[in-house]
């Protein structure tokens, strides 16, 4: 159990460095967007962009997963195979372009809407052949250039997003930007690929029927997690109004930056727990049930920080004009609790061979999301002229119903009494941690923040939450991470004259 843990702390700290590279980025272009933009554009932008999102589940139809398994059997049909998969998005794409042109028009989107839709969905299909090179390039085990691609771009997206802003290029300039960072990443993977295999655009009308009716399982799966993330912006776009819709989507982007964390966890955790299951071997309901009490020492101070301190930190943020985001951020924190777990219980049942009811439990949350958003966002908006309020409320509701049914859907004894104890104590830790801060917070943000932090884990080993060995083993892997970059920096100063790559 020991070396499984090592190497799941081992993986989690090589994963943690890529991932705080692309939430930093994220944060500062959600920020400036906000500062730059107003709540309006902001809520028409992610109205396009959510509309295009959701059409982008059908344009990719589940063909990525294949692509990789089948190229990676057959590597010499990766010319014909990419090639296939190109012409299939791109007609895919043409018939999506009616679909939304059609809800457009029902909907009553403004001009400007009208010229993001348009503008995003160029965006949308460059990405859509930039995740087909990503997939041949996996399929050829060639990721670092995946990796390379993607910080590239997402720096790209960032550094270009801001300086169109400051020139003044407003809304329009950030889609344009889009899609020019997509091309960024779409020719350099390109360039990979035809170093190793020339690149036909060819059309194999047979393989494009077998991609695709293999990949309608992926396409279920895929839409229902893409629909529940983005059916709250198209309803209170239809039933309240697109500046509502950036309230929402701004305390929701902030929201979205936490998320690196179980991502990071479930990462490391997966390969083990799958060689664990697949050998039948006992410690799968321990890798559980350490993953699963890590998870809620993470998430409690992030969730209820977040709740104490969501009006301050908007404010701060996005400035007063995102006022209204404060009360959406603030149940998003209660929301990031089940959420951590839901991320880890999607992995495990992955892990044990129950994916297809995880895939049913998430299309049911979905079907659940429409009326509930349905009925919330009225009331919301009657109660405080708030009806993005009502996208967290009906979010709240089906991350808690879908956390116990994950935790029910478990092996046997995966949770025990001893993680409800784990939970009492972290549950206790962190409402004590709030305390102190909501009675801080009128202070500066950092203040409560620290105060909180350092409570909270001084409870935390006040209560041996977390179990001795697993400090000590922590403590040995930081160290040797740290001795290693040490060691790495000593081996890679340059001599005089050398040539740096």
């Amino acid at each position: 159990m020991r070396s499984n843990a090592t190497t799941v702390v081992k993986n989690a700290t090589v994963l943690m460095a890529s991932q705080l590279i692309t939430w930093a980025l994220t944060l500062v272009l959600t920020v400036v967007l906000a500062r730059y933009l107003g709540a309006t554009l902001v809520g028409e932008y992610t109205l396009a962009s959510s509309l295009w999102t959701i059409m982008g589940v059908f344009i990719n139809f589940g063909m990525d997963t294949l692509l990789i398994k089948q190229i990676a059997r057959s590597p010499e049909q990766l010319p014909e195979l990419l090639g296939t998969t190109m012409i299939a998005r791109t007609a895919l794409f043409l018939l999506s372009c009616g679909a939304v042109a059609l809800y457009a028009y029902l909907a009553h989107f403004s001009p400007t809407t009208l010229v993001l839709v348009a503008l995003l969905g160029v965006a949308q299909l460059v990405t859509q052949i930039y995740l087909a090179t990503q997939a041949a390039l996996q399929g050829i085990e060639l990721m670092e250039y995946v990796s390379i691609a993607g910080i590239i771009s997402r720096v790209a997206n960032t550094a270009l997003g801001i300086a169109v802003l400051l020139l003044g290029y407003g809304v329009y300039g950030i889609a344009i930007v889009t899609i020019v960072a997509m091309l960024v990443g779409l020719v350099l993977q390109y360039g990979v690929l035809w170093r190793r295999y020339p690149i036909r655009i060819a059309f194999n009308l047979q393989h494009m029927w077998s991609i695709m009716r293999a990949g309608l399982p992926y396409l279920a799966s895929s839409l229902g997690l893409v629909a529940y993330g983005q059916v709250d912006v198209l309803v209170i776009s239809s039933l309240i109004n697109t500046t509502q819709v950036g309230w929402y989507a701004s305390a929701s982007r902030l929201f979205g930056t936490t998320m690196f964390l179980p991502v990071i966890l479930t990462t490391a955790a997966f390969p083990s727990l799958t060689r664990a299951y697949a050998n039948a071997s006992d410690s799968v309901s321990r890798i559980i049930q350490k993953s699963f009490d890590l998870m809620l020492v993470l998430s409690v101070p992030l969730g209820l920080g977040l709740f104490v301190l969501a009006d301050p930190l908007v404010v701060l943020l996005y400035g007063a004009d995102f006022a209204p985001s404060g009360p959406v951020l603030a149940l998003m924190g209660l929301v990031l609790i089940p959420t951590y777990q839901n991320i880890l219980l999607g992995q495990f049942l992955t892990s044990t061979d129950r994916q297809n009811v995880w895939t049913v439990v998430i299309l049911v949350a979905t079907a659940l999301t429409v009326p509930l958003d349905i009925v919330l966002v009225p009331w919301c908006q009657q109660q405080w002229s708030n009806g993005a309020i009502a996208g967290s409320l009906s979010f709240l509701i089906t991350e808690v119903v879908m956390a116990a049914v994950g935790i029910r859907l478990l092996p046997k004894g995966s949770l025990g009494r001893s993680s409800i104890g784990v939970g009492l104590r972290v549950l206790a830790a962190g409402v004590v941690m709030a305390a102190i801060s909501w009675w801080l917070r009128d202070i500066f943000i950092v203040v409560p923040i620290v105060c909180g932090a350092i409570v909270y884990g001084a409870l935390i080993l006040l209560l041996r939450v977390v179990p001795a060995e697993d400090l000590q083993l922590l403590k040995e892997v930081s160290l040797k991470a740290l001795g290693r970059l040490r060691r790495r920096g000593a081996n890679t100063v340059p001599a005089e004259g050398a040539k740096t790559p």
